[in-house]
């Protein structure tokens, strides 16, 4: 069977969650893959992605090497962004010799192939740094495995979108459909979270492409480049070739995953229960069939009450 690289971004600006996220992902995942590699920026972003860079450089650092590298088998990478690194992974994965930096948002797009092209195995699992796993199973790589070797359509696997519902339903997810029990099938993917065989752009590349008129402003505006997201690109690229991404629970209790979608300081102090929870698979019903972590999890007001208060400014004065 396929080695498998387990692969995970990271930035001095995930060192919040990261020093207790990390080691709860690598808890979950280590024993069953052949390589970790975890890359790390180099390249200060911009804007909510630049937030506590400097601040937290010099630290998160010293983590990696203090408490990741000596207790798993990882390798430590530090992204490359010389003109010969980024034309070598241009030529791999895209149409032509030009790869962006950043998405039209100032979000990482470049450190995602910069992952997959450093990884030693043609099959990766990637994960973001934020990213939650439930169920705790020890056999979902070989079962991921398995489905990517048994459909030629399948391009992308995934760890169930939150944990499982008594009825096999994904809330707020109209685009999946239901193909087995706690297995479902989507057109797109999410670079939050994948399991793939890169061997696969060998034959056909990526073609890059531009996102809405407004975002293409709006990249104008703010100095980043007029790239659309990485997972709407591959996921073009999916729809174009009839190809599929498959989210499965697995045997026994399985895997899943959950994501926290905002950052504030109740999280952060929260984050150790948060882990606790999912570990030992104790949440509300509302949080099962949904893939981000819900305000009975998490009290989300703080980021509610300034996403609703940016609305109304940007309404008042636009």
């Amino acid at each position: 069977m396929n080695k498998v690289t387990l692969q995970i971004n990271l930035a001095p600006v995930d060192y919040p969650h990261a020093v207790q996220i990390l080691p709860h992902q690598l808890a979950m995942l280590s024993g069953q893959v052949d390589e970790i590699l975890l890359t790390v920026d180099t390249r200060k972003g911009k804007g909510r992605f630049a937030e506590g860079w400097l601040k937290y450089q010099q630290l998160f650092n010293d983590f990696l090497e203090q408490n990741i590298s000596t207790k798993y088998p990882v390798t430590i990478l530090p992204v490359d962004y010389s003109a010969p690194a980024k034309q070598q992974i241009a030529k791999a994965f895209f149409e032509g010799n030009y790869i962006p930096d950043r998405d039209f948002r100032g979000g990482p797009f470049y450190v995602y192939f910069f992952g997959l092209h450093a990884a030693k195995n043609n099959v990766v699992f990637h994960l973001d740094s934020d990213v939650f796993l439930g169920g705790g199973s020890q056999t979902w790589i070989n079962e991921a495995l398995a489905k990517l070797a048994a459909d030629d359509n399948c391009f992308v696997v995934s760890p169930l979108p939150g944990p499982p519902h008594p009825e096999g339903i994904l809330i707020s997810q109209p685009d999946s459909k239901r193909v087995s029990a706690n297995a479902y099938v989507f057109e797109g993917m999410s670079t939050r979270i994948f399991m793939l065989d890169k061997s696969r752009f060998e034959k056909t590349k990526l073609h890059l492409q531009k996102p809405s008129l407004r975002n293409r402003v709006k990249a104008l505006v703010e100095g980043n480049p007029p790239a659309d997201l990485p997972e709407h690109i591959i996921s073009t690229y999916m729809r174009k070739h009839s190809l599929k991404r498959i989210d499965f629970l697995g045997e026994g209790n399985g895997m899943w995953s959950l994501h926290p979608p905002f950052r504030t300081k109740g999280f952060y102090e929260d984050l150790p229960q948060i882990i606790k929870r999912v570990e030992e698979n104790c949440l509300p019903k509302a949080q099962l069939g949904f893939y981000d972590v819900v305000d009975d999890v998490c009290d989300w007001a703080e980021a509610r009450n300034k996403l609703a208060a940016n609305r109304w400014y940007k309404r008042l004065f636009n």
